[in-house]
């Protein structure tokens, strides 16, 4: 006997699948984050900063060959453009952080399975953890649409016929150990006087 079948079907912008013809009823919600637009966006942003970086260096080399200081605010505005388009990207890396966070801290708490010894209370545990998690992911998920649109609204027509320059996230940066404060020193001990006879 084969087993029953998902039958699936879009009402009011949510699926609903059924599993079999008496089965059990499952709503499944639409993608918040379409990620392979994010990965696009983020691609073509870093091509947007590197060509930035590029037209400041012609620039600077100009100022230095033909000593022409009057390129120098035009230097300055295209490094500090630079420097906003960057913390675009640094915010679009700060949302996968969080991301990375909760998938690690997730799979942690699970460890290692051994398919051999899983047992449906392994399963209904491991499902029991996901369901909080769920709900903080779909608001990072939010969290990113909305970046990425706000990032494809003010830099759209800038980056809309670029190539993407897909480049590794660095490893998010460990803050530094915050330097406790030196212990005060000891409080000098009192001079023994002595009583005049």
């Amino acid at each position: 006997m084969a087993a029953p079948e998902w039958k699936c079907e879009e009402k009011d912008g949510e699926m609903l699948c059924k599993k079999g013809p008496k089965g059990d009823m499952v709503v499944v919600t639409k993608q918040v984050l379409d990620l392979e637009e994010w990965e696009v966006v983020l691609a073509k942003l870093h091509r947007y900063h590197a060509n930035i970086q590029q037209e400041c260096g012609i620039i600077v080399k100009t100022i230095r060959a033909e000593m022409k200081s009057d390129l120098v605010p035009l230097a300055e505005e295209k490094a500090n453009h630079g420097k906003v388009v960057k913390a675009q990207i640094r915010e679009l890396w700060s949302l996968e952080y969080e991301i990375e966070e909760i998938q690690t801290e997730f799979a942690k708490g699970i460890g290692s399975i051994d398919i051999g010894a899983l047992t449906d209370d392994f399963v209904e545990d491991v499902m029991l953890q996901s369901k909080p998690l769920q709900g903080i992911l779909m608001a990072i998920r939010l969290r990113q649409n909305e970046a990425m649109q706000g990032a494809k609204a003010k830099y759209g027509e800038a980056i809309g016929a670029l190539e993407p320059l897909k480049v590794q996230r660095p490893p998010k940066a460990v803050p530094a150990p915050v330097a406790a404060a030196p212990a005060e020193a000891p409080a000098a001990a009192p001079a023994v006087v002595e009583a005049a006879a």
